[in-house]
């Protein structure tokens, strides 16, 4: 065979598989005809998150009562995406100097526990497929 009559071959291949692909894939999707009744099922789904969503909202106003947010700050904390302001006293220049506003500042510590040493044993396995990882 040529270069050519090699490439139509396996053209026509690819054609072929791909075709047969195609054909099994639009018959898996026939087989959905319930489709509307998916989506009354998905909105029927949404409709009691909100519905239950609405409960809870109720349930901590009337638990936290007129005091609202500050009391539930009290008891429960910062929660996750509550921004606070931090006065941190004794911070060296060089940091005030480098200090970048558009990149956030993580804070945290260690717990008791975590700041004794401790080992971990793990293992590192070669990627399957991938040479380099």
């Amino acid at each position: 065979m040529t270069d050519a009559e090699l490439r139509e071959f396996n053209a026509k291949k690819k054609a072929s598989q791909k075709s047969g692909f195609d054909e099994d894939y639009d018959e898996s999707k026939k087989g959905n005809v319930g489709k509307a009744g998916d989506e009354q099922a998905e909105n029927e789904y949404v409709e009691s998150l909100k519905r239950e969503k609405e409960a809870r909202m109720k349930r901590n106003k009337d638990e936290f009562g007129v005091d609202g947010e500050l009391s539930r700050l009290r008891y429960e904390g910062f929660r996750q995406g509550i921004y606070c302001r931090v006065r941190i006293d004794g911070i060296p220049p060089e940091f005030v100097e480098s200090f970048d506003p558009t990149m956030p500042l993580v804070i945290g510590g260690l717990t008791p526990q975590e700041t004794e040493r401790g080992l971990i044993r793990c293992r590192f396995k070669k990627h399957r497929w991938h040479r380099k990882i």
